[in-house]
């Protein structure tokens, strides 16, 4: 199988998750997201600060817990999805600090904004693109 094959196959099946049409990807096959958050290290506290909608079970690990942001950053969250540890990372830096996400699936950029616009998060940015070929 060729790069775009994995890329469109990726694609399709986080784009399903998006519109609420699986909830299976990354071995969370019937998890609980927050108690899948929770299993790779983020607490309760992070959970509740984070829009429910942002936690949709598909993360492969904790970056936030392994950095150490400080107030007025910028963060580049490669693989965004729908903003978990986007707007994770916003708390951390601050109103005069930035967040930008980038992911290669449109409607997962579009509930990542939505997200931010509902929850009246304005330290973040969503940008459509790939990590092998940034905006």
């Amino acid at each position: 199988m060729d790069e775009k094959m994995v890329q469109k196959i990726v694609k399709e099946a986080y784009s399903k998750v998006a519109q609420g049409e699986e909830n299976c990807t990354c071995g969370t096959c019937g998890s609980n997201s927050n108690e899948f958050a929770k299993a790779l290290g983020y607490s309760q506290e992070e959970l509740k600060i984070i829009p429910d909608e942002s936690n949709l079970g598909l993360g492969c690990g904790n970056p936030i817990a392994l950095s150490n942001l400080e107030a007025n950053e910028v963060v580049l969250d490669l693989g965004s999805g729908a903003g978990f540890d986007a707007f994770l990372a916003a708390n951390k830096v601050g109103a005069e600090g930035k967040v930008i996400g980038i992911d290669m699936t449109p409607e997962m950029i579009e509930k990542a904004e939505e997200n931010a616009r509902k929850n009246e998060i304005n330290n973040v940015e969503f940008k459509l693109g790939q990590i092998e070929d940034l905006p």
